[in-house]
């Protein structure tokens, strides 16, 4: 983590923040994952992402029936578009604020272009995505999509975790 940082804060201006499009041209040109499954999670007001409570719950499930080897994390959000979970802790990812409220259309058509691009690498990384977020963030992903792949999708509440483990064993054991 940096440490002395201030956080980026704001509105769709914050797509175009020089260290955001830094980091997410790294995601770009740099990421690189072998795990089968791409879980796809919604971002979090509390930054590390993984010390919000839904996080802590789904990296909990994930080490408890030992998947975390063959599932990739990855933080679907605003301005950053994604982050992979083992790049949380990499500036800026954690040492941003933008309200999901604060997105207009234009920032919502950059959103969703950059996810496509992304996705665009991600198909020649993984099997299969799952989509376990917010209806917030579902709708951009599936715009993002665009036909690429056929995710599938588990509703977002705490509820429904054990529906995710037997929907993250089930894809697993059919690769």
């Amino acid at each position: 983590m940096v440490d002395n940082v201030e956080t980026l804060s704001g509105g769709d201006d914050l797509f175009f923040h020089p260290d955001v499009v830094s980091f997410y041209s790294s995601v770009i040109r740099e990421w690189e994952s072998e795990k089968e499954v791409a879980l796809l999670l919604g971002c979090t007001k509390h930054k590390p992402y993984s010390r919000s409570f839904m996080h802590k719950k789904v990296i909990g499930m994930l080490n408890k029936h030992n998947l975390t080897p063959k599932v990739q994390e990855y933080i679907i959000g605003e301005p950053l578009v994604v982050v992979p979970r083992e790049w949380e802790t990499k500036y800026p990812a954690a040492h941003y604020d933008f309200p999901p409220n604060e997105m207009t259309e234009s920032g919502r058509k950059v959103f969703t272009f950059r996810l496509s691009q992304f996705f665009r690498k991600a198909i020649e990384m993984h099997n299969v995505f799952i989509i376990f977020t917010p209806n917030h963030h579902k709708k951009i992903i599936l715009d993002s999509i665009d036909g690429l792949f056929y995710p599938v999708t588990v509703p977002y509440n705490l509820y429904k975790l054990p529906v995710l483990l037997k929907t993250l064993k089930e894809v697993l054991n059919e690769i």
